[in-house]
């Protein structure tokens, strides 16, 4: 059985390490062996004390498939877990999934990008060519801090992030204080959650909660 690849992405700040807590504490993840890459040190870091997960930051991501393919080795992981740094470019997702022992083992199963509300249509605007690709290949975006900006701005930025990815969910958090509880509280993370549902939201846009 091959273990589920997932990204998750944004700029240092952005809440991708407060995400992926809430995201271990979820239902789909509980009681699962999972495998975190971290490539880039943020402020918080990731809090489990569960032996079915494992932490590993990485300083190059020029290592990443030499690493990948050893953990891989040594364990069947239920999700591997790869925290990328937004000014990185995703082609090398790409490059990485090339390896055939690395399609052997892993199936890539969506990029989560995580966006801080209070600057992201300034990094959209002088670092678009970045940052759209992950947008638009996210099954799912997270606009974090949404509440710092006015609520004309929100509708502005909210608008936006529509055009760009036509399809996927969105889940608007009001801080990082917030997000972990909104993650977890959230009907996308609950264990079986239906196509149906899901489909459901992406269609109607809807606040995910």
């Amino acid at each position: 059985m091959k273990a589920k690849l997932e990204i998750v992405s944004g700029f240092l700040g952005s809440g991708k390490t407060s995400f992926i807590n809430a995201y271990l504490n979820t239902e789909i993840c509980l009681e699962k062996d999972i495998l975190i890459i971290l490539l880039e040190e943020g402020i918080k870091g990731i809090n489990s004390n569960s032996k079915k997960i494992q932490v590993i930051y990485l300083e190059k991501i020029e290592y990443l498939k030499d690493l990948l393919l050893k953990e891989i080795a040594k364990k069947q992981y239920s999700r591997v877990i790869v925290e990328f740094n937004g000014t990185m470019n995703l082609s090398i997702i790409g490059k990485v999934f090339e390896d055939k022992e690395i399609r052997k083992k892993l199936n890539f199963y969506g990029n989560y990008y995580i966006g801080n509300s209070k600057n992201l249509k300034v990094y959209l605007k002088n670092l678009g060519e970045i940052i759209i690709p992950f947008i638009q290949s996210s099954k799912l975006i997270i606009l974090n801090n949404l509440s710092v900006i006015p609520s004309k701005e929100q509708k502005e930025l909210i608008k936006y992030i529509g055009e760009i990815n036509k399809t996927a969910p969105i889940l608007f958090s009001k801080s990082l204080d917030t997000l972990e509880e909104e993650v977890i509280s959230s009907k996308y993370f609950k264990e079986g959650a239906s196509i149906k549902k899901i489909k459901s939201m992406i269609y109607k846009r809807e606040v995910v909660k």
